[in-house]
């Protein structure tokens, strides 16, 4: 399996071209190559690269479709500078999983996304992002970084969307807590730890081909929970 670091990174704005595409989409590859093409022949990125030789490259993946798994792939540099034609995104502050790696940048990202996937990682899916340093003959050193959801602290879901969070009692969006558990600044419902276990395995049975080790995994990893610790 990979192994990854959790990271914790500040925001960054980033600006390159976008197109749409998917994992389901049998030209995901020829589109985002053709896009990787047209970024590293504008003019902006040529005098960015002149100018700031050791300048990072970025392979972003946002705008997640949760109906189809489209996203919107762009290729992009650090700048707060938007030239005419390109896209402005983001990259939110937060935790991410950072794989490292170094070989060929083509073949390299391709295998560890294929991994990458089919990792049980709490995904926030709000912006994943390769970065691209010291490029040399075909090669370079690549960082596949992953932006990780905040964790409901009674329930373990991991919260990726706005409408998986609960609300505090003045209507805001809560940190700490999912929509399920927690709503208006209370707990929707009383719960000792062991009965919060049995409600997660009842509420997705499908989940849990071993019951009773699935349980025993949560035990241990409840009291780590804030609305569990002692």
């Amino acid at each position: 399996m990979l192994q990854y670091e959790v990271v914790t990174l500040p925001a960054k704005k980033v600006v390159g071209l976008k197109t749409r595409t998917g994992n389901g989409d049998p030209a995901c590859s020829e589109k985002i190559g053709k896009l990787w093409e047209r970024f590293m022949e504008t003019d902006a990125y040529r005098e960015r690269m002149h100018s700031e030789p050791d300048a990072a490259c970025y392979g972003l993946y946002t705008g997640y479709g949760w109906d189809d798994e489209s996203y919107d792939a762009v290729v992009a540099y650090e700048s707060e500078n938007c030239p005419a034609g390109f896209t402005e995104v983001e990259i939110p502050a937060g935790e991410y999983a950072k794989f490292h790696f170094h070989g060929d940048i083509r073949a390299v990202p391709a295998q560890a996304w294929g991994e990458i996937w089919s990792l049980p990682l709490p995904r926030a899916y709000g912006v994943d992002f390769e970065e691209y340093r010291n490029y040399a003959d075909g090669a370079a050193d690549i960082d596949i970084y992953i932006g990780l959801a905040d964790i409901c602290q009674s329930c373990g879901m991991p919260m990726a969307k706005a409408a998986d969070r609960g609300t505090e009692a003045d209507g805001a969006e809560s940190r700490t807590y999912c929509t399920y558990c927690y709503q208006n600044g209370a707990f929707t419902y009383d719960a000792t730890m062991e009965e919060q276990i049995e409600h997660n395995l009842n509420c997705a049975p499908e989940f849990y081909t071993d019951r009773e080790r699935a349980r025993e995994q949560m035990r241990a990893y409840f009291p780590t929970l804030k609305r569990w610790k002692k």
